[in-house]
């Protein structure tokens, strides 16, 4: 581990933090994005959730470099883990998962993962994080169109994103991480309907728990880097 790498990229991930496009003006009818999205950092600053959201890009960001070192790979796991973060505050907070969120973020992922095959031959982790994106597309897409009340679209880009970033460790990344934000939606979807603080009809965000499961992956998950 390299300690100034990881106290550089908590300071950076702190800064990224304060301004992360989580500004949104949701739609009249609350489904899509009428305006934004864009940074708002005179109220990151002055709010408690602005505080912990940039905690969070800080504490991850250190966290990632700690987990994956001087690799090429790093840019491209710090740029989703922001976005994450960034689109799990939107989440929370305005039930919208923007595509003007995911859409870039998803082309700046694909862009860092090129320039860290390039130099690594790590062409074949490249296709198949691409294959992945796809495959996690059409997966989320096809459950959208038999369950359309479970996932939103947002979900469906989201889950390519994920698929992309995973896919480049492995298969078996995508899998677990997709999986687990499954499992953690249930768990607390269960627990909030023992508590009676939601009712069984409440649609519950789903975009914060698919995070959650990716994020796992990246420090702690199976895969290892292009394997």
């Amino acid at each position: 581990m390299n300690p100034a790498l990881v106290a550089g990229c908590g300071v950076a991930g702190a800064a990224v933090g304060v301004v992360l496009p989580v500004d949104v003006t949701p739609s009249d009818d609350g489904r899509t994005v009428a305006a934004g999205p864009q940074p708002m950092p005179s109220t990151v600053i002055r709010t408690r959730w602005g505080e912990a959201m940039v905690l969070t890009t800080a504490v991850l960001w250190a966290a990632l470099a700690a987990r994956t070192g001087e690799s090429w790979v790093l840019p491209a796991d710090l740029a989703v883990t922001a976005a994450l973060v960034a689109l799990t505050v939107v989440d929370l907070r305005q039930r919208l998962l923007p595509r003007r969120i995911v859409g870039p973020a998803f082309l700046l992922t694909l862009a860092l993962l090129g320039l860290a095959a390039a130099p690594t031959g790590d062409g074949d982790a490249l296709v198949r994080a691409l294959l992945c994106a796809g495959a996690a597309y059409l997966g989320f897409l096809l459950l959208r169109l038999v369950k359309p009340a479970a996932l939103g679209g947002g979900d469906v880009t989201l889950a390519a994103l994920l698929g992309l970033i995973l896919g480049y460790r492995s298969v078996t990344a995508v899998f677990t991480g997709l999986a687990l934000g499954a499992i953690l939606a249930t768990a607390v979807a269960l627990g909030a309907l023992a508590t009676g603080r939601v009712r069984p009809d409440t649609a519950l965000s789903y975009g914060p728990f698919l995070a959650a499961g990716a994020i796992v992956i990246l420090l702690a998950g199976p895969g290892g880097l292009g394997g």
